[in-house]
């Protein structure tokens, strides 16, 4: 519960300190900074803490395909915040429970129970609401349904990633994923800088402090959700971490000014209370 209570404050302090940093450099630049702290932090926990033993080829491919997709949602996740309220993009994105259970159901042998799929209906139906209630009156609807695009992106990606970790991380353990995580995802982010930002680095002129506060808030999130699995039930775990959206919106209202409509408001109730329901 300790790992799980830290993930909450580091994910949802994390996403709102991205938002305020997000529209001052582009995507590919904040994934190169962030894929920099993975790289030094992530390998320095692995340094230290590394477990020993060999393990089967087939295993550590199934990680490094589980640390490709996480990389893939972080793309998409930051291009959300360009285009949506982060209380809104930010809370999508990171529901990514039911299609993690989904997935379980299908190839790990687990079943649901009458709670779970409670749960899985609440976030279909606030996804849905947030697609048809992004009208601002100004033309903002387009704008604003790209972003819930892309966060629903990084819904299903980050769901499958979690399911593929779930399964590996007993195979190879905690600190030898994160170790291969380290690695992975920031090559795919030097990649998609070179192709997207062709080869500009560029840090935000102001608020530097800012964004790296956002980098290490992720980073650090991170590891405290491995820890938080590797210590704990995951049935348990992977709601209770989910709440991390409740700190993001309460954050955003006080920092950014954010306001939602009442069909937002009420998608937004409808994702908070499927996420206890996912534990019963």
């Amino acid at each position: 519960m300790p790992f799980s209570l830290a993930t909450i404050m580091l994910y949802g302090l994390g996403q709102v300190f991205a938002k305020e940093t997000r529209a001052k450099v582009p995507s590919s630049n904040l994934l190169l900074i962030l894929g920099a702290n993975i790289l030094i932090i992530w390998a320095i926990y692995w340094a230290i803490f590394r477990e020993s033993g060999s393990h089967d080829l087939e295993a550590w491919l199934r990680a490094v395909v589980a640390a490709a997709l996480s990389s893939i949602a972080f793309v998409t996740y930051y291009e959300s915040l360009k285009h949506g309220k982060v209380s809104v993009v930010g809370t999508i994105a990171g529901a990514y429970a039911p299609w993690t259970v989904v997935l379980a159901l299908i190839f790990l042998g687990e079943t649901m129970s009458a709670g779970e799929g409670v749960g899985v209906a609440l976030v279909v139906m606030a996804m849905l609401v947030f697609a048809y209630s992004a009208d601002d009156g100004n033309g903002g609807r387009t704008n604003e349904f790209r972003g819930i695009v892309f966060a629903s992106a990084s819904l299903f990606l980050w769901g499958t990633s979690a399911a593929l970790a779930k399964g590996v991380i007993p195979d190879i353990g905690n600190t030898n994923f994160i170790g291969v995580y380290a690695l992975t995802c920031p090559a795919i982010w030097i990649g998609y800088w070179l192709v997207t930002g062709k080869g500009r680095f560029e840090r935000p002129r102001s608020s530097s402090w800012l964004l790296e506060l956002s980098m290490l808030c992720l980073v650090c999130g991170g590891i405290t959700f491995y820890l938080a699995i590797q210590n704990g039930n995951v049935s348990i775990v992977s709601p209770v971490t989910n709440l991390y959206p409740v700190v993001t919106i309460a954050a955003a209202k006080i920092r950014l000014k954010e306001q939602l409509s009442p069909r937002q408001g009420a998608a937004l109730a409808m994702l908070l209370i499927s996420i206890p329901l996912f534990s019963l």
